[in-house]
């Protein structure tokens, strides 16, 4: 038995050991080996991944650039388990070229942020190699805006912004325009559009020193269209109408701020030589806030037993959608109308007579073209259902387009131009313009009254399409020279 020999060899291995251990001390301080021996090794950590901090000259010699199997059985390994449980905020000092680059890459701010992540197998440092990876970028936003220590600092900050966040939702919420229940609810898609006959027509027939004086009232403030309401005797309705309007506006202001609001409404005022026909509409309302007037700008139509009206920017609007309103056509075909119409601009000649009406606006010289097709491509058609006598379908058709000008003279000429334009179709006769019919009830020129849509939106509470209808009575006999029969 060579028992000496071997006890004397084991000797001898176990100081190569203790030599070696000593020469490479553990960063983590007294090596706590474990059984997972399967994973270490060069294939699970790159080299000069477990340098010593402050002994550079025995780390560079004595750690190869590719360890080879053989250390690994000789020297028993430092395990994984310790090197990923190092804090990743604790400095690392290393003079090897590649732990340098991604000590030097982590505390750059994200900004100069490296193009590719480091070579370093361990999950908490590529998790950190993002943006937020350091404390201190993160340090200065929390001391800006620090969070309530207490439960009552935490109330505080919610009632500090509490009368915001009551306005934002009482005049842009979902709800916020149907939630009073004496005015009809907003219809699914919004209420009907009321045309105009040109930019300003909310102020026709007004008379010059009111309009001055509505100029000089201070904003917040808005127009006012009565529904179904013709002007006339003004000293009678007028003052009736005031009151109904304020009471109205004051109710709206009222589920706004929870308290009284002195309203105040200006009725029209016609010249004093005008024609009996040539009557202003509009009221102004004013001292209102500007949450009120936001509200009821954007719901626009209001309506009660008691009033309805229709609500306007005090500004002039843009140049109106509807140019004018076709007859002639044995259609009610819409494509058809809107064929014909768009053939004829589109013409050689009239497409040139658009250009040069166009020319003479703010529109650049060369993108006068463009603008011209630009308006051409913004056509489009409804139809009106008129009929005659005996039911006969005779269909009108406005037309309508989006003016590439705000220019008032402009656009006037355009209207008038294209208005006394034909416009044939090929199988299906030929269209010309016919002058408006406005609606008494809504005030829009695009209909009338018999064709009025807002009658028909749901729980509508304004005005009806027969204003006064006549009664019926069956057993009503004339008095003129026609047979008589016995009732």
């Amino acid at each position: 038995m060579n028992t000496p020999t071997t006890s004397a060899t084991m000797k001898d291995l176990s100081s190569v050991k203790t030599a070696n251990i000593s020469a490479r001390p553990s960063p983590m301080g007294t090596r706590q080996p474990l059984p997972r021996h399967q994973r270490s090794g060069s294939q699970f950590f790159p080299p000069n991944v477990l340098t010593n901090e402050g002994d550079t000259s025995t780390e560079i010699a004595s750690t190869p650039s590719t360890p080879s199997p053989t250390p690994r059985n000789t020297t028993p390994p430092i395990s994984a388990p310790e090197l990923i449980t190092t804090p990743v905020t604790t400095p690392k000092t290393s003079l090897s070229p590649t732990i340098d680059m991604e000590d030097e890459t982590f505390p750059t701010p994200p900004s100069h942020s490296p193009p590719c992540p480091p070579p370093v197998a361990n999950d908490e440092v590529m998790t950190d190699h993002s943006p937020p990876s350091t404390s201190q970028t993160s340090v200065p936003p929390k001391k800006n805006t620090p969070a309530p220590s207490t439960e009552e600092d935490l109330l505080r900050a919610h009632l500090a912004v509490a009368e915001t966040n009551r306005s934002i939702i009482r005049s842009n919420g979902v709800n916020s325009l149907t939630v009073i229940p004496q005015f009809t609810p907003v219809p699914q898609g919004g209420f009907p559009h009321i045309h105009l006959a040109h930019a300003a027509q909310l102020f026709d027939f007004q008379a010059a020193k009111v309009i001055t004086a509505w100029l000089k009232v201070p904003h917040p403030k808005i127009l006012i269209r009565v529904f179904d309401h013709d002007g006339k005797n003004p000293s009678v309705k007028g003052p009736i109408l005031v009151e109904r309007l304020r009471r109205a506006i004051t109710e709206i202001a009222h589920f706004i701020h929870q308290d009284e609001q002195k309203v105040k409404v200006s009725p029209p005022c016609p010249e004093a030589n005008c024609v009996e026909t040539d009557r202003p509409l509009s009221f102004l309302a004013y001292n209102i806030s500007e949450e009120t007037k936001t509200l009821i700008l954007n719901q626009r139509i209001w309506s009660s037993t008691d009033i309805s009206f229709a609500a306007h920017q005090f500004s002039v609007n843009s140049p109106p959608l509807l140019l004018f309103c076709l007859h002639g056509f044995s259609t009610t075909d819409t494509n058809t109308v809107k064929s014909a119409v768009h053939d004829t601009w589109t013409e050689d000649v009239t497409r040139w007579d658009i250009g040069d009406i166009l020319s003479e606006c703010e529109i650049p010289e060369e993108n006068v073209h463009i603008a011209a097709w630009e308006f051409i491509n913004s056509l489009w058609v409804e139809r009106l259902d008129f009929k005659a006598s005996g039911g006969i379908s005779l269909p009108r058709y406005n037309v309508f387009a989006v003016s590439p000008t705000s220019n008032p003279t402009v656009w006037t000429k355009l209207r008038a131009y294209l208005h006394s334009l034909t416009y044939p179709s090929e199988l299906e006769g030929s269209g010309t313009a016919v002058n408006f019919i406005p609606c008494p009830l809504c005030h829009s020129i695009a209909h009338p009254r018999g064709l009025c849509p807002f009658p028909n939106v749901p729980l509508w509470n304004g005005p009806k399409h027969n204003a006064n209808p006549r009664p019926s009575n069956t057993n009503m006999r004339g008095r003129g020279r026609g047979r008589r029969t016995p009732a």
